[in-house]
């Protein structure tokens, strides 16, 4: 009997356990999980209709998006019209299927960061990596930074630039 109550008492405490931990990462917002990569900028994945409200909340007013048209298209809501609901600038520089790499999408991105300096910003694609080679090769081309310096600052593990940074600096 003592080891029904005991099996029952450790059953219940798994239950509360997992109720406790998802009602925790119910919490946490979109920019939890983004990569702060300055004061002001943050990268991260597609964010979600809801994600918008949040971000406004937190005073965001920038988004670069890096995905396709074609990839934006199979979203079940416009993002360039979320954002516009908020009052954000919203950017889409294309990197992807039938969008090489190239200094042209840096010279975008650059007078696109020019034109929002000092502002709240999220960068993004659909994973937030594509997002984070364009911050890093603007950071080296633009800001001046190392290549160390600048995958520090996208958090990278890596020690080289990868071909899509090269790409977007012309190399």
């Amino acid at each position: 009997m003592a080891r029904f109550f005991m099996a029952k008492f450790f059953f219940l405490t798994l239950v509360l356990t997992a109720t406790l931990v998802a009602a925790e990462d119910a919490t946490k917002g979109y920019l939890d999980g983004a990569k702060q990569v300055a004061d002001n900028i943050w990268i991260g994945p597609q964010p979600s209709a809801a994600d918008f409200n949040e971000l406004a909340a937190e005073e965001v007013t920038v988004v670069v998006n890096t995905r396709t048209a074609a990839e934006m298209d199979q979203l079940d809501f416009a993002a360039d019209a979320q954002a516009q609901k908020f009052n954000m600038n919203y950017e889409l520089i294309e990197i992807g299927q039938g969008h090489a790499y190239s200094p042209v999408q840096l010279a975008q991105f650059n007078d696109f960061m020019q034109a929002h300096e000092g502002q709240k910003m999220l960068l993004h694609c659909r994973s937030g990596n594509r997002a984070s080679q364009l911050y890093a090769a603007w950071l080296i081309k633009h800001q001046n930074k190392t290549a160390t310096e600048a995958l520090q600052a996208i958090q990278s593990e890596e020690t080289e630039l990868n071909d899509a940074i090269k790409a977007l600096l012309g190399e």
